[in-house]
């Protein structure tokens, strides 16, 4: 497993787009039901049995234990990059973040912690996050099956080099009790700019805001919960928001997928209904508020990334309702994450201050959207 001497082989093996090394392909490949859904993750936790918690570690115990995972993991699965987050600067380890491949809490803690994910994105695995092992797998679009069976192999895989730290009773043991039981999280990533949407003062309710209070309420009912597009505590920039489970201790894996299945199911029906309802009723409106991002996007000398995920979002759903067709949704969920704090100042290879990164940020967006080619 190489060692961070550089960018390049911080995220080996992928392709190059604008001189910027292209983000994860579970973000910008195509899977099924991706007009709404963007991608589906599924999470397990696991600590190694004979190894204190990593709130408990002697002195010494976590450089101990992330040595022998990062072995352990090389026997599992030779292709996985390694990295001790350590080793890496603050703008390595933030670009991580930005592409969902560790937490925000692995990227700030200072003990001995690492990353091993695949050249794709589509693998990764935290070591002394807050348990000692995060297995990650990632898919674009909604397709919770095949990522049941990639975390299985993993899983067994890894249980054929360690032994978990489980109990008969409770299930695998976890550093938070949240997370006892199966240890899983599932969660899809879904675009809902129409049932974020609030209709001008003086048009009253709209559909769209009864289906959002309904997404909220059946997610409570069914034990999940609707975060933003980083997770935990997290706002839901651009309308993207997470659907995922709170509850891992006595509900099994099947029945975990299968609601927040359900759940997904029903959202990406209301999500559809919104939209098309809103095209007829607000045609002019949706066109202008397409354009308008088009032409501040391919304009604009100042950006900040909260209003350039807001206008990006206004294209993503201009593409999927067949408004605009000069730009792919590959790059503009590219952008999405290239647009991120640590990906400018890992392209411009310095620090950045807020005003910089604006301009940075503006001219990066512009060279994309005028010099991208949508596929035939």
């Amino acid at each position: 497993m190489g060692s961070p001497d550089d960018q390049a082989s911080l995220f080996p093996n992928e392709p190059e787009h604008n001189g910027l090394q292209a983000p994860a392909l579970w973000l910008v490949e195509p899977g099924p039901e991706s007009d709404v859904v963007v991608s589906s993750r599924m999470r397990l936790a696991r600590n190694i049995d004979g190894f204190r918690f990593k709130a408990r570690f002697a002195d010494g115990e976590g450089e101990r234990l992330e040595v022998y995972l990062r072995g352990v993991l090389h026997e599992v699965d030779p292709s996985l990059t390694y990295h001790s987050l350590n080793d890496l600067s603050n703008n390595e380890r933030e670009a991580l973040f930005e592409r969902h491949l560790v937490s925000h809490e692995h990227v700030v803690d200072e003990q001995s912690r690492g990353v091993a994910f695949s050249a794709d994105g589509t693998t990764s695995v935290m070591v002394n996050e807050e348990d000692h092992l995060r297995l990650q797998v990632f898919a674009p679009g909604f397709d919770l099956q095949s990522l049941e069976q990639k975390i299985n192999a993993l899983d067994d895989s890894l249980a054929e080099h360690v032994t978990f730290a489980f109990d008969e009773r409770f299930g695998f043991r976890t550093s938070c009790p949240t997370n006892t039981g199966t240890g899983l999280r599932v969660s899809v990533m879904l675009h809902l700019p129409a049932l974020a949407f609030r209709q001008p003062e003086g048009k009253g309710g709209s559909g769209a805001e009864r289906d959002i209070v309904r997404m909220h309420n059946a997610a409570q009912q069914l034990g999940l919960t609707v975060r933003g597009l980083f997770g935990e505590s997290s706002r839901a920039e651009g309308d993207f928001f997470q659907i995922s489970n709170q509850i891992t201790l006595g509900k099994n894996q099947a029945k975990t997928v299968e609601d927040v299945s359900a759940l997904t199911e029903m959202v990406v029906d209301w999500e559809r209904r919104n939209r098309e309802a809103f095209q007829q009723e607000h045609e002019v409106q949706l066109d202008d508020l397409v354009w308008r991002a088009w032409a501040l996007l391919t304009s604009a000398r100042k950006i900040s990334s909260t209003e350039a995920l807001g206008h990006l979002s206004a294209l993503r759903l201009g593409l999927h309702q067949k408004i605009i067709d000069k730009v792919d949704v590959g790059t503009i969920q590219r952008l999405m994450v290239t647009l991120r704090p640590g990906h400018l100042q890992l392209r411009e290879q310095c620090d950045l201050p807020a005003d910089a990164r604006d301009e940075v940020r503006a001219r990066l967006i512009r060279d994309t959207l005028l010099g991208s080619t949508p596929p035939d």
